[in-house]
């Protein structure tokens, strides 16, 4: 009988460890289109990719990276065209799940493009200093460095055209 007992009061206790558990557990769903959120649980870095609900028990998840893929076509053949997010990290820097809730993440398009200048003199040399920033809409950051495939894509270039429709300046893009 005592041993009945010891059995039956385990599975009490498993059973009420198993709801306890599902009773604090929420999801999170990534809703944007191409984009891979990839989160930190328990030290170990977790991708979500779009339109899948992946259950979590409920806390706040740092967010350890972004990617926002799309596909195209380049020479005729299909290509998977993609950036890497890169901190701040906007709306999105964390996840939070909350209990019996899905959390959707958004973020990427529409992508903002931002080209701050600046214009320094030594000398003789003047420099004009052309940035690139890509924000998303959570107002997280992304790389300006654009893949395809698994190749990185060529700096962009940069023609400066003075009022006559004349090429005044050109150059590349430097990363760093």
């Amino acid at each position: 009988m005592k041993r009945w007992l010891i059995a039956a009061g385990a599975l009490v206790l498993i059973a009420g460890a198993v709801v306890t558990y599902a009773a604090s557990a929420g999801k999170v769903k990534v809703a944007t289109p191409g984009m891979v959120v990839e989160i930190e649980v328990r030290g170990r870095a977790v991708p979500i990719p779009p339109n899948r609900e992946v259950a979590l028990p409920v806390g706040e998840y740092p967010v350890k990276s972004l990617k926002l893929h799309a596909q195209g076509v380049y020479k005729g053949k299909p290509v998977i065209w993609r950036i890497d997010g890169t901190k701040p990290l906007g709306k999105i820097a964390k996840v939070e799940v909350t209990n019996g809730q899905t959390t959707t993440v958004e973020g990427g398009e529409p992508l903002t493009v931002k080209t701050p200048a600046r214009v320094t003199k030594k000398g003789p040399t003047t420099t004009v200093s052309i940035g690139l920033q890509i924000v998303g809409q959570a107002g997280e950051n992304y790389r300006p460095v654009v893949y395809k495939g698994r190749s990185r894509v060529p700096n962009p270039k940069i023609q400066i055209v003075g009022s006559s429709g004349n090429a005044v300046a050109t150059g590349s893009f430097e990363y760093g």
